[in-house]
């Protein structure tokens, strides 16, 4: 005891660690003092491999007052209790919370991301339409190949002949333009057939009558539209007989080139056959009637006074058309009839014919030969 009458040994005068209340700690009534206490400094986060330092005690300004009663808690335990003393370094500061923002990552569990599996809805949907297009790409396929083997078909059948693709015998159909447009260059009608005999037993003479026969069926072949008018200078009424040409009002002679007659005698004919130019005419009556005058190189026609005419009829059909290699024969079935008060004449044989044709080297079908087979 000192000689202010107070006892030393009350006093506590050791310096130890902050004393922090408990939360649920209640003051007592009595008043304290309280001692200035220094602000701790708050304490950096510590690292994973840095301890966080423990901050220094603040340390009490010594006081002369009189002690007081030491504060206790609620429940009587001193303040000064060892159970009430925190060290700071237990003190943990909590970081501020940052909140979270929302992201469209996938959840990555046990470093796998996960996948959506796909259910039966989403394979039927994607089915479909896989199907659709599998469809139209065929169906796109299917007309772009139709119409690629249409073209080439095309151009096989433009560029390519079936003539020398065929060795056997082949029939054609006698409805077709290429039957009917060879049959219509060398049949002959009555009044032809009559004008002209065409099977005599001399020799000679029958290869006469073919010349005079070809002459006249090339020029059938010249068309209208290259025939034109013109005059009676140089032609031989004597030559023509019973052919005349005289310019008159009444008569105007018609005539055409000589090229055109030997354009339309070669494609009937061959490029390679033999054509003497001379007149046109058929043996008996007035059939054709053109005078060949070779200083004007031109065919002149004739007129005839008395054409002669026929009561005979015939009847003539193509049977058969048929192809080998580049050969065409046309069989014809004729028939002549008799009239009642005249007979038919010798030359005129019914029977069947022969028309052959063949594939020249310049692509025209030219007339071979005609010849006669008996059928009654």
């Amino acid at each position: 005891m000192n000689n202010n009458g107070v006892n030393n040994n009350n006093v506590n005068t050791n310096v130890g660690p902050v004393i922090v209340p408990i939360d649920n700690a209640q003051p007592t009534q009595q008043p304290v003092q309280q001692t200035q206490v220094q602000q701790v400094q708050p304490v950096q986060p510590a690292t994973p491999s840095q301890p966080v330092p423990a901050a220094p005690a603040p340390q009490p300004t010594p006081t002369t007052e009189a002690p007081t009663q030491p504060q206790t808690t609620k429940e009587g335990i001193p303040l000064n209790h060892p159970q009430m003393i925190i060290n700071a370094a237990d003190v943990k500061l909590e970081e501020p919370k940052v909140e979270e923002q929302p992201t469209t990552e996938p959840k990555i569990e046990n470093n796998e991301v996960k996948k959506e599996v796909p259910t039966a809805t989403n394979k039927k949907s994607l089915t479909v339409p896989i199907l659709i297009f599998i469809i139209v790409g065929l169906l796109i396929y299917t007309f772009t190949s139709f119409k690629s083997h249409a073209e080439q078909i095309k151009k096989i059948t433009y560029s390519c002949t079936p003539v020398a693709s065929s060795k056997e015998e082949t029939k054609l159909d006698i409805n077709s333009t290429l039957v009917k447009d060879l049959y219509s260059k060398v049949v002959t009608t009555i009044r032809e057939d009559v004008a002209q005999p065409m099977n005599s037993s001399n020799p000679e003479t029958r290869k006469k009558q073919q010349e005079t026969m070809n002459l006249y069926l090339a020029y059938r072949q010249v068309k209208d539209k290259d025939k034109y008018d013109s005059n009676c200078a140089y032609f031989d009424n004597v030559s023509m007989e019973p052919y005349k040409c005289e310019d008159t009002v009444n008569f105007k002679p018609k005539a055409f080139k000589k090229e055109t007659f030997e354009l339309e005698y070669k494609k009937l004919f061959g490029e390679k056959t033999e054509l003497k130019l001379a007149n046109i005419k058929l043996q008996y009556g007035c059939i054709g009637g053109y005078e060949y005058i070779a200083d004007r190189e031109e065919f002149v026609q004739g007129k005839c006074d008395s054409e002669t005419a026929t009561s005979f009829k015939v009847t003539k059909t193509i049977e058969e058309a048929t192809t080998t290699k580049n050969m065409i024969i046309i069989k014809e079935s004729v028939k002549y009839h008799e009239n009642e008060k005249m007979k038919l004449p010798d030359y005129l044989v019914s029977g069947t014919y022969y028309y052959t044709f063949r594939l020249d080297m310049n692509y025209n079908w030219i007339f071979i030969s005609k010849k006669y087979e008996s059928k009654y």
